[in-house]
């Protein structure tokens, strides 16, 4: 029997370049507890009919149309990014983003970057009465204009 080598925490790295000064710096996005990546095809339909026979009832014929991708980050809000993500959000700033494919093989992909867009920042648990670390966020990111690959060599 062949079991699969599965992905765990830290086979994957969502690395984010925070400093405006540096943007080529990426740092490990702190305090995440899942990330989800969404690469969304769109497809158009056409109608056509049949050239010869005009009796024949009409087929739809189907076709990659725009691509979007996403992301949806769910984290600890940590006291050492927590300025740096409000004001990022608060700001509009256009966000570098890399995933870090860690151990890739030659000719699989190492890394995915974009720039990622921040329409929307959800903190929860403020005010909470529990002395645990409560206080998480969810931060919705759209790539300005989708990702790129970097294979490793």
């Amino acid at each position: 029997m062949a079991l699969p080598d599965l992905q765990f925490r830290g086979d994957i790295v969502v690395m984010v370049a925070w400093d405006e000064e540096n943007p080529a710096t990426y740092t490990n996005w702190c305090g995440a507890t899942g990330i989800n990546l969404s690469i969304t095809n769109n497809i158009s339909e056409t109608t056509v009919y049949d050239c010869d026979n005009w009796t024949l009832p009409a087929q739809i014929i189907l076709g990659y149309g725009a691509q979007s991708v996403t992301a949806t980050v769910n984290a600890n809000l940590t006291k050492a990014g927590r300025d740096k993500l409000i004001r990022a959000v608060k700001d509009q700033r256009e966000l570098p983003i890399r995933l870090h494919m860690i151990g890739a093989a030659p000719n699989e992909i190492e890394y995915i970057d974009g720039i990622g867009l921040l329409p929307n920042l959800d903190i929860a648990g403020i005010g909470s009465t529990d002395d645990n670390a409560v206080i998480t966020y969810t931060l919705n990111v759209s790539f300005k204009a989708g990702i790129e690959f970097t294979d490793a060599t």
